[in-house]
Formats: C-alpha cells, sequence, structure tokens
C-alpha cells in the first residue's frame, strides 16, 4: 500500500517534470484532484470550474472547458511516464468518466504511444465512417422534431428543392522520396493546399536524388466527425438530405449543380476562396492572417496562443450567392478551431437563435446574403466560446 505522503510526492515529480510543462492550472488541478480523491471526495465539473477557474456560474451542458482540460491534463501525466517517469514503480491515472485519481502498479498497457500518421488517417477515416453509420441511425427513428427555425437562417435550405453537398476542407499530403539512400517520407506542407499548389511547389529547385509525388488520398482534421454528425441531425429533422466531398476532390463543374456548405480552414477552402471578393475580410496567405479595414485602419486578426492547448482563433461564417442562383454558406476558420465553431453557430439551437436576434436587431430583418466575424477561444483544438466582432448584410 502507497501512503499519503508518498502519492504527494509523486505527484510534485509530476509536476516539476520537463514533460509536465509550466503550466500552474494544469499543476493546480492535478494538486486539486489529489485532494479531493484522498478525502473520497469526487469533484464535480461545476465543482473544479469554481475552485480553479474561478467560474462560479458555470454550466456543463454549454462548455467543455473541464473535460478539456483533464483530457489535456491525463495527456501530460502519460507523457511523464513515457519520459523521465518510465522507471517508476507506480503510475497515476485518471480513468476516463471521472476525477478522481487512481494511483496503481505499473502496467504495461497504459503508456500511449503516437500513431504515425497513415494510422491516424485510418482512425479520422473510421470516425467519419461511424458519424455516417449514426447518419443511417437517425433516418430509422420516428422521433423527429425539426432541430432549427425553418423561418431562420435556414429558410432557403429548407425551402429549395436542389441538392445539397457539403464540401470539407482536407490537407494535401505528398511523398518525398530519396532515391539515393531509398527512403521516403510523407509530408503535410502547411502552404501546399491543392494540387495546383503542389504542381507550382515541385516546380521550384529541388535536389536531384529527391522526387515528389502526390498522394491518392488526403488528411481530414478531427473536426470533420463534428460536421458531418451535426449536420446529419439537423438534415434528419427536416426530411432532407446531402452528399459529402472533400476539397481535394472536388470538382469545380459541381458549383452549379447543389447547395453548397463549405467547411475547413480558409487556407484549404481552394475554389471557395473566390466568393470572399465582396468580403470586408481579406485573407492574408503567407501570414495565415485576416486583415479589416476601418476608415483608413488596417486590423489583423491572428491566432495566438498554442493550438494544441488555450488559444484565440477567428473564423468567418457567410451566406453568398452562386453562380446558378443556388445558395453557398461557407464556414472557416484560420484553425481548425474556428472553422468548428463557425459551423456550430449555424447548428446550434441556442447559437443559431442568438445570432438570428442580433441580425434582426441590426438589420431588421433576416438578410438574405450576409457575412459574420468571430474570436473563437479554444483549447486542444476543441472549441469553447465565441464572440461575434462583425456582421454585414451582402
Amino acid at each position: 500500500m502507497v501512503g499519503s505522503e508518498e502519492i504527494k510526492l509523486h505527484i510534485e515529480k509530476i509536476i516539476s517534470s520537463k514533460s509536465f510543462g509550466n503550466s500552474t492550472t494544469y499543476a493546480n488541478l492535478l494538486r486539486y484532484l489529489a485532494r479531493c480523491t484522498s478525502d473520497n471526495n469526487v469533484p464535480k465539473e461545476t465543482t473544479i470550474a469554481s475552485e480553479i477557474f474561478a467560474k462560479k456560474d458555470f454550466d456543463p451542458s454549454q462548455s467543455t472547458l473541464i473535460r478539456v482540460y483533464v483530457y489535456n491534463l491525463r495527456k501530460k501525466i502519460i507523457t511523464f511516464y513515457q519520459n523521465e517517469g518510465q522507471n517508476e514503480a507506480y503510475h497515476i491515472q485518471i480513468p476516463k468518466g471521472g476525477y478522481a485519481l487512481e494511483f496503481v502498479k505499473k502496467r504495461h498497457d497504459i503508456v500511449e504511444k503516437a500513431a504515425p500518421l497513415r494510422t491516424m488517417l485510418y482512425v479520422f477515416g473510421g470516425l467519419l465512417l461511424v458519424s455516417l453509420v449514426f447518419n443511417l441511425y437517425l433516418a430509422r427513428s420516428n422521433n423527429k422534431r425539426p432541430l432549427i427555425d425553418q423561418n431562420g437562417l435556414w429558410k432557403d435550405l429548407v425551402a429549395s428543392k436542389r441538392p445539397k453537398t457539403l464540401v470539407m476542407g482536407d490537407l494535401f499530403i505528398y511523398n518525398e522520396i530519396d532515391t539515393l539512400r531509398n527512403l521516403i517520407r510523407t509530408v503535410r506542407g502547411p502552404n501546399i493546399n491543392s494540387l495546383q499548389e503542389f504542381e507550382a511547389f515541385k516546380a521550384g529547385d529541388f535536389n536531384e536524388d529527391v522526387e515528389i509525388t502526390p498522394l491518392n488520398y488526403t488528411h481530414l482534421i478531427l473536426g470533420s466527425t463534428q460536421w458531418v454528425k451535426k449536420l446529419s441531425e439537423i438534415f434528419y429533422s427536416i426530411d432532407d438530405n446531402y452528399s459529402i466531398r472533400t476539397m481535394s476532390r472536388f470538382n469545380p463543374k459541381q458549383l452549379q449543380d447543389s447547395d453548397l456548405l463549405v467547411v475547413g480552414m480558409h487556407k484549404t477552402l481552394g475554389v471557395f476562396k473566390n466568393f470572399y471578393d465582396n468580403s470586408a475580410f481579406e485573407y492574408d496567405t503567407e501570414n495565415d492572417a485576416f486583415h479589416f479595414t476601418k476608415n483608413t485602419e488596417v486590423i489583423t486578426y491572428r491566432p495566438s496562443g498554442d493550438a494544441d492547448n488555450y488559444h484565440t482563433d477567428y473564423a468567418l461564417m457567410a451566406k453568398v450567392p452562386g453562380s446558378n442562383n443556388n445558395s453557398v454558406y461557407l464556414f472557416s476558420g484560420i484553425w481548425d478551431t474556428g472553422a468548428t465553431q463557425s459551423l456550430k453557430n449555424f447548428t446550434d439551437q441556442d447559437l443559431l437563435a442568438e445570432i438570428e436576434q442580433k441580425m434582426k436587431d441590426k438589420f431588421g430583418t433576416l438578410p438574405k446574403y450576409y457575412e459574420v466575424f468571430f474570436e473563437v477561444n479554444g483549447i486542444d483544438r476543441t472549441e469553447l466560446s465565441s464572440t461575434i466582432l462583425y456582421m454585414s448584410a451582402l
């Protein structure tokens, strides 16, 4: 049996390690969970929010703040045991679904290994498949009701008889082959987001012993599963459906055929970047930022913080006319957090109702075409909250 003093020393060893990092918040959270566990008083999310984050009116149904922080804390603890703590006889664990600590003898199966890129792609593909299966499950349910106001911002989509298509911004990947050493690297270049950009990159100077070739698969970010799930729920609730395309497989000839919902990081929007020509915001590809001109002043919005921890992102949500009297709905962020929050503001009943009311207050009615610019706060690429910074009728 391990004594309470030994447990405290072990926890302080984790907190002081390089793997844990220099976060006072995570250190306080771990100490707090340890103290509560020692007192046989497992805390609730609201208690943690109040004690650690000073949020007295915290609502777990409206925020994932505590779950995300505990998720990150688990990762920090696992990283410690992969590095400095790999020879420790006992391990601290936070079982999923709860906030009590467990102090257990070392097991070989608690250390998580980083999955290679291809494995991660399979995981994301599997998650996407689960979402599609969930969609089919919904189709067999008899308890449906519209999840949105059919006279609100969804009005044109509900009334339209055109097919609907979700286009998801995916990440371009290519192979770099070192023929001299017979080595192959799979590369994700942040400035290469389409076959056209790849060809321009390929035309540059390369070592004659290196060959680069595009792959026949791409990378979908984790948020893609949330996009599919939320849209599936809503479309089923209004007796409609939609098809799915990735940006890398989207044929511009399809621009006239459907009403389009386009979601992704702004740099992955491909041909749909042209639909922002009348936007008040100019996207800066080189610096990955939005520029907004107010009078003669140029305001720059650029993400800040660590995408894998607490950070701020920016997002655009817009509806614009298509080329054939169809509608194009655009949901983008500089990072994936903003992209996901942008669509969430269009699919979450409460958030959507709030935007619709603010539009009515500002314009007197819901404009047919519009754009809304948000500041988004998140943790570990998971969106937490958003604030409207700008709203305009187009």
